[in-house]
Order: structure tokens, then sequence, then C-alpha cells
């Protein structure tokens, strides 16, 4: 009980004391925000990297929306599935009582796939516009959309809003699978080294009068540069990481994080919470019973998931301002889509470098 004590008083007192330890300026986060938005603008150009992530996280939102969208029509369908699935899965059954009317499921996939193949198109028009710099990008994108949308339509044209095509359907997914893998090959396209109408190169980023310059995302070939590298991230430092996300800055939300002390924090929290969680179960149902130790188990486990739902919070906070954001997209959070920016800059975008002023002739 000592220890379980000793937590429950600390978050206690931080939660009683919180509010002068939360340094959050609402007015400078909006400012910062609008400024952000404006900056998304402003540069469109994207590097391999960041294009590889959009990408992927982008299909598989898209995927999941088609496949929750799916399941819900065929269990409303109530299809004979050896027949309906026959040509191309043998056997399969779905067993769900989720289900949803056949008016929603045309409208969702409507939605779904028209929201992704206009970001897809986006991303596809960015990385372009870093590799040539011309109109290609855009003219690509325009392709993309005219191709989704006959799709779209050829897949509209087979359905109706009492009968739905399963095996359209199926083939349209399949569809946008191979779409997918074809324009995720754009990574291997070579960035341009020069500015151009569309942004500075390098993953630089203009801001108003200013140019905003990232660390690397890996370190360099140089066998010094990587020996601190590995230092710096290493597992010395895993334990003040640790220490700095989920006590010292536990209520911090104006400084800034980076990514090793959201890597490496919920790394080392994951580890010894669940450690001690077995070892307090242990030590309940030898002192006192199971019964005790299943419910000591679980009050513990509520305090601990508290506890790493507020670090989370102020560590993901800190890490936008590390990378040059207002802690307001942490809202986005819990938009689909649009989370796959903020993820993106929270988990995989460096450190700003340094921050100069715009001498560049436009």
């Amino acid at each position: 009980m000592v220890l379980v004590s000793i937590v429950v008083n600390t978050l206690f007192r931080y939660m009683k004391y919180g509010a002068l330890m939360i340094n959050f300026n609402f007015l400078d986060e909006w400012l910062l925000l609008k400024s952000n938005v404006k900056n998304l603008f402003l540069n469109q150009r994207l590097t391999r990297f960041p294009y590889l992530v959009g990408v992927a996280f982008l299909f598989l939102e898209v995927y999941f929306g088609n496949l929750i969208n799916f399941l819900g029509i065929i269990g409303s369908l109530k299809f004979n599935f050896n027949e309906a699935f026959q040509e191309y899965f043998d056997n399969v059954i779905f067993t769900s009582n989720y289900m949803i009317d056949k008016p929603i499921f045309f409208i969702m996939t409507i939605i779904i796939n028209i929201l992704g193949a206009f970001i897809l198109s986006e991303l596809v028009k960015r990385r372009l516009n870093d590799f040539s710099g011309g109109t290609l990008g855009r003219y690509i994108q325009y392709v993309i959309l005219i191709l989704n949308i006959l799709l779209l339509g050829y897949w509209g044209y087979n359905q109706s809003i009492t009968n739905i095509d399963v095996k359209v359907t199926l083939d349209f997914y399949i569809y946008l699978f191979y779409e997918y893998i074809v324009l995720l090959l754009l990574i291997f396209m070579p960035s341009n080294k020069v500015a151009n109408q569309y942004g500075l190169p390098n993953g630089k980023q203009r801001s108003g009068e200013y140019i905003i310059t990232y660390e690397p995302i890996y370190s360099s070939s140089d066998d010094k540069k990587r020996e601190d590298y590995w230092d710096r991230i290493g597992l010395s430092h895993s334990i003040d990481s640790f220490r700095s996300m989920f006590i010292n800055k536990l209520f911090d939300y104006r400084t800034r994080a980076k990514r090793q002390e959201l890597y490496w924090g919920v790394f080392m929290f994951q580890i010894m919470t669940s450690a001690l969680n077995s070892v307090l179960f242990f030590f309940y149902e030898n002192i006192f019973n199971l019964e005790i130790a299943i419910v000591a188990s679980i009050v513990i486990y509520w305090i601990f998931w508290l506890w790493y739902i507020l670090a989370n919070i102020s560590c993901t906070v800190r890490r936008l301002h590390d990378t040059g954001l207002s802690g307001y997209w942490l809202v986005t959070m819990f938009i689909p889509i649009i989370n796959i920016y903020t993820l993106y800059m929270t988990v995989f975008k460096p450190s700003i470098h340094s921050v100069e002023l715009n001498s560049l002739n436009e």
C-alpha cells in the first residue's frame, strides 16, 4: 500500500497545484495556429520521408474506414457468404452484430473515398513540386482526382439504395490498393536541391520573413556524429526522459520536448508500470487473497492510466512546440485524415535547428 499511496499522493499534489504549473498561453497558441495554417499553403513541397509517412497512414485510415463501412453493410445484407464471396475467399465467415443501412453505406463510401483521393492527390502534387518545381504536380493531381471520381462513379452506377453489388465494391477496394502502391513509388524520386516557387529545399520552411531549418531525421554518415547521435538517444537518457515526461514536466505545456523524450518516456513507463503491477499483484495475492489482489490491480491500473494520459497530453504539446506548431493541433489527433499531419509532426518530425531571417530573393 505504501507504493500506491505515494503514486496517489503525487497525482493529487500535481492536480491540486496544477494551476500554478500549467503555463499554457491561449492567445499565443492561437496566433501560432493561424501562422501554422498559413505556412501549410505557403510551403507546398514534400520530401521523401514525410511523403512515405503521409501515404502509408492515409492508406490505413481510408482502408480502415472502408472496412468498417463494408462490415456494417455485410451484417445488414445477410449474404450467403459462400456464394457471394466465392471468387475472393474460400469458406470465410463474418460474424458480427454491427450493421448499417444501405443509404448510409452509399454516402459514407463516397465521403471516405473522395476525401481520401483529394488528400492523396495533394500529397502527390507536393512530392512532385519537390522534384520538378513546375506544373507537373498540379496536372497529376487533376488526373488522380478525375480517375478516382470516374471510378467512384462507376461503382455508384452499379449500386442502388436498395441493392449493393459486393463484387464491384471489392473490385473498387482492390483498385485503391494498387493505386496507393503505385503512387508510393514516388519516394524514389530525388528532391530538387534549389528553391522554387513552391518552397525551399531540404525540408526547410518559410514562415513570414523567416526560414525554419530542422535537424536531420537520421544521423550523418560521419562516424563522430553518428556516435554522438547514438549517445544522445542511448539507454543512459531513458531514465531522464521518463523523469522529464512523467514527473518533472507532467503539467508543462509551454516548453519543448525532443523525440527521444516521447519515445523513451513511453517505453520506460510501459516497462516500469507493467513490472510494478505484476509485483504488487503477487504481493497482495500472498498477503491478502486473490479478490483483493484483483481489485488492487484494477485501481492501480486506472491510476497509472490517468498518469499516462496526463503525461502524454503535456508531452505532445511540448513536442508540437519543438516542431514549430501550436499546442492546439493536439485536438486534431481525434480528427481522421487531419491527424496524419499532427501524428507526423509529433512522432517523426525532428526538432527545429534554427530560425533565420529570410534573405532569399523570391
